[in-house]
C-alpha cells in the first residue's frame, strides 16, 4: 500500500491539479507551448493574428505604392523603353558626299578613320560602325573631317555621350567650353567644344541618341564653325 498519489496525464504539471482536456483534446496547461508551434488551434483564436480591418488597410498601402511604382515607370521608363525600340534598327553609313565635303578613300584616310572607329569601339559596346574622313575643298586638307560611330541601345545617350568626349582626354587634355546644340527633329543630344591639338585648335562635336552615337574632329575650326556642319553630317548619315 503506498501513500504515494498518482499523477494521471490528464493533470498539469502542479500536484494535484486537474486541467482537463479541451474539446480538441489539448490540455490547458500545453495552450502556451502549443502556440508557439506552426498551425491553428481549434478552438481559441489567436491573440498575435491579424484584425481584418488592419490587414485590409495594409494591403490597400501595399497596393497603392505598386500602383504609383508602375505609374512612374510608364512616365519615367516608358518613353525611354520606346524611343529605344523605335531607334533600334538605325543604321549609320558614310556616303561619298556630304553637300560640298567629299569622301577621303585613301589608304592613309582609311587607316585614321579605321583608328578612331576603333578607340570608340573599345569604350561603347557597338552593333554596327562606320567611319570615314572627309576633305574641303575650300579648306584643303588641313581642314578634313575625321567623323566616326555607330549603331547602339542607348538609354542615357547623353551620358554615353559624355563617356565618348573621354577619349580625347589622353591626346588633348580634354574638350572644353561644350555647348549644347538644338538636335532637331532627331533628337537626342548634339554639343560642340574646342580641344588643343599639335596641329592647332580643333572643333570636337557629337550626337548620342538611342539609337546612334557618332563623334566628328574639325581641324582648324571653331565650334560656331563646326556646328552646322556636323548637323549637316547628322541627317546624312543617320537612318532610320
Amino acid at each position: 500500500m503506498s501513500d504515494e498519489s498518482t499523477v494521471r496525464p490528464e493533470d498539469g504539471p502542479g500536484t494535484g491539479g486537474s486541467a482537463a482536456p479541451g474539446s480538441d483534446g489539448i490540455p490547458a496547461y500545453a495552450r502556451p507551448a502549443v502556440r508557439l508551434l506552426p498551425g491553428e488551434m481549434t478552438d481559441e483564436p489567436d491573440d498575435d493574428a491579424p484584425v481584418p480591418g488592419r490587414r485590409r488597410k495594409v494591403m490597400l498601402i501595399t497596393l497603392g505604392a505598386l500602383g504609383v511604382a508602375a505609374l512612374l515607370s510608364v512616365v519615367f521608363v516608358g518613353p525611354t523603353a520606346l524611343r529605344v525600340v523605335q531607334q533600334k534598327d538605325s543604321t549609320l553609313t558614310m556616303p561619298d558626299r556630304i553637300g560640298d565635303l567629299t569622301r577621303d578613300d585613301s589608304d592613309a584616310a582609311k587607316d585614321t578613320a579605321g583608328y578612331l572607329m576603333t578607340a570608340l569601339a573599345a569604350d561603347i559596346d557597338l552593333d554596327r560602325t562606320a567611319s570615314a574622313i572627309y576633305s574641303d575643298p575650300a579648306g584643303g586638307p588641313s581642314k578634313s573631317i575625321m567623323v566616326f560611330g555607330g549603331a547602339a541601345s542607348l538609354l542615357r545617350p547623353e551620358r554615353e555621350f559624355d563617356t565618348v568626349l573621354e577619349l580625347m582626354e589622353d591626346e588633348t587634355g580634354g574638350v572644353t567650353g561644350l555647348q549644347s546644340i538644338d538636335p532637331g527633329d532627331l533628337g537626342g543630344v548634339v554639343k560642340c567644344g574646342s580641344a588643343d591639338s599639335p596641329e592647332g585648335q580643333l572643333a570636337v562635336c557629337g550626337w548620342a541618341d538611342n539609337g546612334t552615337i557618332a563623334l566628328a574632329l574639325f581641324p582648324n575650326r571653331t565650334p560656331a564653325e563646326a556646328t552646322p556642319l556636323i548637323l549637316q553630317i547628322r541627317t546624312t548619315t543617320l537612318h532610320r
